[in-house]
């Protein structure tokens, strides 16, 4: 005799209520063998919804991280851009400092080479005074003369000491950067724009003119 699993062995004396009990077996069975479907089943659609949710968490990490990559970017972009603005108002600064630095030591030695302009000013009319009072003596064999020109010799030679010097102009061409034309004349031993004559002596302490020659200046028709 055959015992199939699930069977009672007592069914196989009691006829119809063994098999009814079988019947109820076998449900029993297909029930569990359902059930373990569906448990398969649904283990199977978690394992999905697990791996899908894994997934996405796996893309918005990337993408998170991603943005973040893009945001330091940016910020590193934007702090060179700020660096290299302070440079260049750096370099702007040392640039102007260096030019003002430069122009003050040309300020600085053109007060020491100037220094005594006021005071040459002040000395030119004396010196204009000596050579009218030379001129206006008529016997230069004078002791009294010699004494004078002698004084007054020495007294243009400590100016040319200190670069305080004459401006030629007699027979010069006229120029208005050493020259003041305070009478027009014709001539026609001269050249148009010709300095005839000196009516006061002009002139230059080291490079600069600090007092121009006037002068007549020809003008021919």
């Amino acid at each position: 005799m055959t015992i199939k699993p699930g069977e009672d062995l007592s069914c196989r004396q009691n006829g119809d209520e063994c098999k009814e009990a079988n019947g109820q077996n076998a449900g029993k069975n297909e029930s569990i063998e359902d059930r373990e479907q569906v448990e398969a089943q649904e283990g199977k659609t978690y394992q999905h919804e697990l791996q899908q949710e894994t997934d996405l968490r796996k893309d918005n990490g990337e993408q998170t991280e991603s943005q973040d990559i893009n945001s330091l970017n940016e910020l590193l972009e934007d702090k060179q851009r700020e660096i290299e603005e302070y440079r260049n108002r750096w370099l702007r600064s040392q640039a102007d400092f260096d030019n003002y630095k430069k122009r003050m030591q040309r300020e600085i030695q053109d007060i020491n080479l100037y220094a005594g302009e006021q005071l040459v000013k002040d000395i030119l009319p004396v010196i204009d005074n000596f050579e009218r009072a030379l001129n206006s003596v008529k016997d230069e064999d004078d002791a009294f003369y010699k004494g004078v020109k002698l004084i007054y010799q020495q007294i243009v030679d400590v100016l040319n000491k200190h670069e305080i010097k004459e401006i030629e102009a007699l027979g010069k061409p006229f120029d208005p950067n050493f020259h003041e034309a305070v009478m027009i004349i014709e001539s026609e031993e001269l050249e148009p724009d010709t300095v005839a004559e000196v009516l006061l002596k002009g002139y230059t302490y080291h490079s600069k003119v600090i007092r121009p020659s006037m002068v007549k200046v020809v003008k021919n028709q």
